[in-house]
């Protein structure tokens, strides 16, 4: 499983103290579980004074990079900061190129879970299915997120519109995946344009772990969010011993700075595809 990170701020901020210092910064979370260590890569994004993403990434295990990764945490300031250490899904590469965030246009987006199904999303793309650069279902998510972005949705509504195509895809395709029970694990992800965060908050079947790797008593695909000193910060599990506020999936996450303070707004999913319900697993 990959974990994930956004900090949002009302004015430039550093997020160095909760990737790279805190007792379960990110950074702590790549090898805090031995048996289960996020070794695959790490990558950070901010948004410099233009508006344009700043995106550094290694396909190395974070771990072995501390140095360089806090540097990057060090540098990383801004109203808008994401971060991820990945485990890689089955069969996809471990390199920089697919490490997250992946960015494109004015968007940067990370991921924990797997698209079983990746081929046939990126069959569906259209002209866009042209701008992946690799092989990773996460990409492919990504671009099939700036899709429905492109047809004028609002990015809950396009996160929305990932799941029901996703199922709608699996109808056609599910004969050929006869070990399969779901067309993805996770789709979690949080996506940034620079002017606020967007996530998702869902999981149609359990991946290759339980829990957290720091907080054994939070289900591994239930993310939280949090507000210290004005920041509002959400993650895959808390990234400080604080008390943090577990999202009810499924449900999109929208965190926007204003003139007083950060704004959320937290939307509820009753999703339906024609196999009837969604499954959901922090429900099973």
């Amino acid at each position: 499983m990959c974990r994930l990170f956004a900090q949002v701020a009302p004015q430039s901020a550093s997020a160095r103290d909760f990737l790279a210092d805190s007792e379960f910064s990110l950074l702590s979370q790549a090898d805090a579980d031995p048996a289960n260590p996020q070794k695959d890569g790490w990558g950070l994004a901010w948004f410099a004074a233009d508006g344009q993403a700043r995106v550094v990434k290694s396909g190395r295990p974070a771990f072995e990079e501390r140095a360089r990764f806090t540097a990057t945490a060090n540098e990383a300031r801004s109203s808008v900061v994401l971060g991820h250490i990945r485990a890689a899904s089955k069969g996809v590469g471990i390199d920089e190129a697919r490490a997250h965030p992946f960015t494109d246009e004015s968007w940067v987006f990370a991921h924990n879970g797997t698209l079983f199904i990746h081929k046939e999303v990126a069959a569906a793309l259209g002209p866009r299915r042209a701008r992946l650069k690799t092989d990773s279902d996460s990409e492919v998510y990504f671009q099939q997120l700036l899709k429905f972005l492109a047809e004028g949705k609002d990015p809950s509504q396009a996160f929305e519109a990932c799941i029901l195509e996703n199922w709608r895809l699996w109808d056609a395709c599910k004969a050929r995946y006869p070990e399969l029970s779901a067309p993805y694990t996770s789709l979690n992800a949080i996506a940034s344009d620079g002017k606020g965060i967007h996530a998702l908050c869902h999981a149609a079947q359990r991946g290759l772990a339980a829990h957290g790797v720091c907080h054994a008593d939070q289900l591994w695909s239930i993310m939280s969010f949090a507000t210290r000193d004005g920041r509002f910060l959400l993650a895959s599990e808390g990234v400080d011993g604080g008390d943090w506020t577990r999202l009810t999936p499924p449900e999109t996450i929208a965190a926007v700075p204003s003139s007083t303070g950060v704004d959320v707004r937290r939307r509820p999913l009753s999703l339906v595809a024609s196999h009837g319900p969604v499954p959901e697993v922090a429900r099973s």
